[in-house]
């Protein structure tokens, strides 16, 4: 192993992994490409980009994908959103594009280099980096209106993430086993070059000191002094993992294009392996909280979990458990306005639909309209967003119907 200017410590943990059977739906992405990346700024709203220039955005958690126009045929390979407005994407030939009105209109912008970029994280409206072939940073302080190469001293990596937790504090990574990290905003850059692993290809950071990043051959490494020194954790697999999210000091979730999630509780001395029970490789994912998370990958796919990923594990002291009947909740709040939530139990999978209709039977609005796995379920049912025209006061009706299982209940609009 060779290092770049710090002392290095390696301690390897041991874990014990169960399967586990995830509890993860695929949402209707309307297109076909390869989704590489994907970002959400709430349990609502997000997007997801990919290849030939797609650029997919959500307003309803998923349940409706729209497609933008990039104005480019291009791979886009990340994207970054800071709110709802302001974001970012960058991808292949120098690849930028920048909106400021939620992706509305998209803006090209001028990398000055034409090197393949992978990854890109913004902190704020204006303080951003991006990372690619050829050892290339890029940072911005101005919303992408200039962009300032930084010296990584290493042009014969490609580095393929970045993460930055403030505007002075970020860390990239890639391949023969590269991860550098910077306390200026990129002024400077140091770090390891870890000998016996390839491509680090993702990393995440909860504070300026703990994260973790992943490895093309199943290693997972963990800092908890802001990369000064990693260890690296026993992850139970030697597939190829891509994309890692940490959610507490505590709560992980880490993906392999080969259908696998792993999942740790206790900082990464257990992971938990997983599956989705899809096919296409998987290549991205963004969680919001512990419950809410979405992997986009090949073919157009984009799944989606609202409780974690996990229904049960085959282990008896298990805190999750599978559903034994059906079960429609009454929504709360009822009377609301404008918004309320509905929340439901299904023991099998099947193609299920929750729709709105009102006192005449006429359909307002579809909230579900997919194939889930069992398990248990909350959706948010708000008029302004999810009907049009908006909804009027008045008593509607929300039916849920999940394979045979049919209900109905009623609720009532005060505005």
């Amino acid at each position: 192993m060779k290092k770049i200017g710090l002392v290095f410590s390696l301690v390897l943990f041991f874990s014990v992994s169960f399967q586990v059977n995830a509890q993860w739906y695929q949402q209707q992405s309307n297109t076909d490409q390869s989704l590489f990346s994907v970002d959400f700024v709430n349990t609502n709203i997000g997007w997801a980009v990919g290849n030939n220039g797609t650029i997919l955005k959500t307003s309803t958690g998923g349940r409706i994908w729209i497609q933008q126009s990039s104005g480019s045929n291009n791979s886009l390979n990340a994207v970054s959103f800071t709110d709802e407005n302001y974001g970012t994407i960058v991808g292949s030939q120098g690849t930028i594009l920048r909106t400021t009105n939620g992706g509305e209109s998209w803006t090209p912008q001028s990398s000055g280099h034409s090197e393949w970029l992978s990854g890109v994280s913004f902190t704020d409206s204006i303080h951003g980096s991006a990372v690619g072939a050829n050892g290339i940073i890029i940072r911005t302080t101005d919303g992408g209106q200039n962009w300032i190469k930084q010296n990584s001293h290493l042009d014969y990596v490609i580095f393929y993430a970045v993460k930055f937790s403030d505007i002075n504090h970020g860390s990239v990574c890639g391949n023969h086993g590269t991860i550098l990290t910077t306390t200026n905003g990129g002024k400077n850059w140091s770090g390891y070059l870890f000998y016996g692993m390839n491509r680090i290809t993702s990393l995440s950071f909860l504070n300026n000191n703990f994260g973790m990043a992943v490895e093309s051959s199943g290693h997972i490494l963990k800092t908890t002094d802001g990369g000064n020194d990693w260890v690296i954790l026993d992850s139970g697999t030697s597939n190829e993992l891509n994309s890692i999210s940490i959610l507490d000091t505590n709560l992980a979730m880490a993906i392999s294009p080969a259908d696998i999630v792993l999942r740790t509780t206790d900082a990464g001395n257990n992971w938990t392996q997983m599956n989705t029970g899809f096919i296409s490789p998987q290549y991205g994912a963004d969680f919001v909280n512990i419950n809410y998370g979405w992997i986009v990958g090949g073919s157009g796919t984009i799944l989606h979990t609202t409780n974690g990923g996990v229904t049960f594990i085959e282990n008896e002291e298990s805190n999750f458990a599978q559903p034994k009947e059906f079960l429609l909740q009454q929504n709360y709040p009822n009377p609301f306005n404008p918004s309320t939530k509905i929340s439901w139990q299904s023991p099998v999978s099947s193609w299920q639909t929750l729709k709105v209709y009102d006192i005449l039977g006429n359909e307002v609005a579809t909230l579900v309209n997919e194939y889930r796995n069992a398990g248990n379920y909350e959706i948010d049912f708000n008029v302004e967003r999810d009907s049009s025209p908006a909804l009027a006061s008045g008593i509607y009706f929300y039916k849920l119907q999940a394979g045979d299982f049919i209900e109905t209940k009623k609720m009532v609009l005060l505005k």
